[in-house]
């Protein structure tokens, strides 16, 4: 197969074109909010999962929605909402905002074995699955399941936390213009064994998740090496070698500061990523009693997103069938 680099996908880029949150950022004016905090004020008291879309009916977050969802999928792949008056919402505002930009753009899907479907992203004294978004440490470069990932920004850390973002089309350009002989075993991929998996009948997926992978004329990218290692381990074989090459330069390309955008996302602001084109990280951080990191989560299924391969949804659905067996 012939690995031609991406020449007209707007989600191509580094850290030439992405050099401060202005690049990315969508910004809600003033008369916006206060529409905006009219419509939460009338949300008062509900339940945020129970919230329909018909609860959110508004022409100022219809727009804002509708110009989210069209950067992610012909933009940059990444987008901050940024502009909401923090002091003046408190949490269950924020949350029910979160709540219905997300379901404006698709289905909220759940995280983890709970069920839930708004994560909580902080340091959790019980974390029995050893979850990294439960954690103050650092996580490296990952794609989260499903097509949309949101993070809204509660409260800021003592120190650390920092947010870092790549384009993972990009990454492919630079395979594909300088090691070729890699990509198939990119594309071919390898079975995922999530920390969710480990106590079910079926250890790692009965399919393979391609790092990169081609569909209707759109590459895309996904890559979770560790759960890739973890599935070669309970199989009890090593890593194609072309693989595990790949997945160290893959990385390693990844952490180049020529590659990424590195920002701190301030309380009241809101990170969107396209998890087929864009993969994100963060510095390990430090709380005190005064400043606790407290993201929120949401991971969205849409149906008229990007192209993919059916092994990309399947990954995402994985967490659903998982959470359903255990509730049986």
């Amino acid at each position: 197969m012939r690995y031609d680099p991406i020449l007209d996908d707007n989600a191509v880029w580094d850290a030439s074109v992405v050099k401060s949150k202005d690049d990315i950022a969508l910004d809600i004016n003033e008369q916006e909010i206060e529409i905006l905090v009219d419509l939460l004020k009338g949300l008062e008291g509900r339940k945020t999962e129970e919230l329909k879309r018909s609860d959110f009916r508004c022409r100022e977050l219809s727009s804002l929605t509708n110009n989210i969802h069209e950067r992610l999928q012909n933009g940059k792949g990444a987008v901050i909402v940024r502009g909401l008056p923090r002091h003046e919402l408190s949490d269950s505002e924020l949350t029910n905002l979160f709540w219905g930009i997300g379901i404006g753009m698709g289905r909220p899907v759940v995280q983890n074995l709970q069920g839930s479907r708004i994560g909580h992203v902080r340091n959790e004294k019980n974390n029995p699955t050893n979850r990294g978004y439960m954690s103050n440490r650092e996580l490296g470069f990952h794609s989260d399941a499903f097509e949309i990932v949101g993070l809204m920004c509660l409260s800021s850390s003592a120190s650390g936390g920092v947010n870092q973002i790549v384009s993972g089309l990009n990454i492919y350009n630079h395979f594909s213009k300088k090691h070729p002989e890699l990509l198939d075993a990119l594309f071919d991929g390898y079975y995922y064994a999530t920390a969710e998996r480990q106590n079910s009948s079926k250890p790692y997926t009965d399919y393979k998740v391609p790092v990169f992978s081609r569909t209707s004329g759109k590459v895309s990218s996904m890559c979770l090496g560790a759960y890739m290692r973890s599935a070669a381990r309970t199989i009890g074989e090593p890593l194609p070698n072309n693989l595990d090459d790949g997945l160290r330069l893959f990385y390693e390309m990844c952490n180049r500061k020529e590659f990424m955008f590195e920002f701190m996302l301030e309380p009241g602001e809101i990170l969107f990523l396209n998890n087929y084109t864009t993969l994100h990280s963060r510095t390990e951080f430090t709380d005190d009693e005064t400043h606790q990191r407290h993201l929120l989560r949401l991971w969205l299924e849409i149906t008229d997103g990007r192209p993919v391969v059916p092994s990309l949804t399947a990954r995402g659905r994985d967490y659903e069938q998982l959470f359903m067996e255990n509730s049986n």
